[in-house]
């Protein structure tokens, strides 16, 4: 093998093929945008309130005024649809929707209602609940429950049917014609 001579230097002469992906630059600029493009579909699917494809995870919470709330209990002995509120005492949204609930629960008693406290501190909990004074059931959530129904962020709301399956999910505050549109 040789070399070829110019004006500005040499240039090494080679026997071997061209790459076979010349512009690797616009190949990775094209995976990025692939990926970014999933990834807002996904988050439209989960914002827009879609069904998600399975049944509502099983849960038991403690209520705050004693007791306990299960899910599959709730779906056996009751059997009404369930709008179940992700809220937190330190979530300024979450204190702004709450009346809105409230109202709703008590419009809307072929409807069961619940509210449970994730991300907290149970004292904290407590003390917004003596507060606000609710029509509905509150509970406090663990870990477990959060990894189960998560979210965007605060609040949240799932609409679970008679049936036990999320009908949709909302991230945000929640007005009534949210609640009356949640399940389809």
């Amino acid at each position: 093998m040789g070399s070829f001579t110019t004006c500005c230097g040499r240039w090494p002469l080679t026997d071997t093929s061209p790459d076979p992906l010349p512009n690797r630059r616009l190949l990775l600029t094209g995976v990025f945008v692939g990926v970014v493009v999933i990834g807002l579909v996904l988050a439209w699917l989960v914002d827009s309130g879609e069904p998600p494809a399975d049944a509502a995870p099983d849960f038991t919470v403690p209520l705050l005024d004693g007791g306990e709330f299960s899910l599959a209990t709730h779906l056996e002995e009751d059997g009404r649809p369930l709008i179940l509120n992700l809220w937190a005492s330190w979530c300024a949204p979450c204190r702004a929707e709450m009346p809105f609930i409230s109202d709703y629960a008590e419009a809307n008693p072929e409807v069961a209602v619940l509210g449970v406290a994730v991300e907290d501190r149970l004292e904290d909990t407590e003390a917004f609940a003596s507060e606000i004074g609710v029509s509905f059931p509150l509970g406090f959530g663990d870990d477990g429950f959060r990894e189960d129904y998560p979210s965007i962020g605060l609040p949240a709301t799932y609409f679970i049917d008679s049936n036990g399956s999320i009908a949709s999910v909302f991230n945000g505050i929640v007005d009534n014609e949210v609640l009356d549109a949640g399940f389809g």
